[in-house]
């Protein structure tokens, strides 16, 4: 199967998405499959790289930090794309790249079906002074997204019950955002045996006795912009 994957975030960037489309793609190939993938580059410059297209675009800093907006497109990488013809186009982002995502399915009536990374109701203070009219947009621009594609992914239950809230008109699937298994010791004897070894020099390089009790957060860390400061 040729599949197509559209995203606004890829390399060097490093984020939750970047790195799901990563798994997604190896996985895919893995499985035999042929990838491609449409995103946009870190400044005004359209190229082709191996088989990732860069769409040159402009910052959108202000509205999200790393953001970016996408310049007119280069008809002849979308002509190569069609000629190419992908079975299936996947897309992980809502602005940018799901419009080039929409223009070729539309031309050569491919199936979309789109992976919905972001709460992005949990982000409206990046535009919106009020969080209630901040919510609706999100709700309508949802909705509206959902009449394009062929159904939607999303990682967790949490998000499926929030999208069935804004009363998508679409499929939804919850599949989990996959992780690579060997990057945290494996399993069997060598496995717990690595992550013994993991444990003892993270107790060494923060001067932690055998005997000390280790409180572990993960998450991740942001800012809030308030009126003027910083939360």
């Amino acid at each position: 199967m040729k599949v197509l994957i559209t995203t606004d975030w890829y390399d060097p960037v490093i984020n939750g998405v970047v790195t799901s489309v990563h798994t997604l793609e190896e996985e895919l190939q893995k499985r035999g499959h042929e990838v491609r993938v449409l995103t946009l580059s870190r400044n005004y410059r359209s190229y082709e790289k191996e088989h990732v297209y860069y769409m040159g675009s402009t910052s959108a800093g202000r509205i999200y930090p790393q953001a970016r907006f996408r310049l007119p497109i280069p008809e002849r990488y979308v002509g190569e794309l069609m000629e190419w013809g992908p079975d299936i186009i996947h897309s992980q982002c809502e602005f940018s790249t799901f419009f080039i995502a929409r223009k070729i399915a539309c031309e050569g009536n491919i199936p979309i079906i789109h992976t919905y990374h972001t709460i992005y109701e949990d982000y409206t203070h990046y535009f919106s002074p009020n969080k209630t009219w901040g919510k609706n947009v999100v709700r309508q621009i949802t909705r509206k997204l959902s009449r394009q594609v062929s159904g939607m992914i999303v990682p967790s239950e949490k998000i499926r019950r929030i999208l069935e809230g804004y009363q998508v008109e679409c499929p939804l699937w919850v599949v989990p955002s996959g992780i690579r298994l060997s990057e945290f010791g494996g399993s069997g004897e060598e496995g717990t045996a690595r992550r013994t070894e993991w444990r003892e020099k993270i107790r060494k390089r923060y001067l932690l006795t055998p005997d000390s009790t280790v409180l572990l957060y993960v998450g991740r860390q942001a800012f809030k912009m308030a009126v003027g400061r910083r939360l």
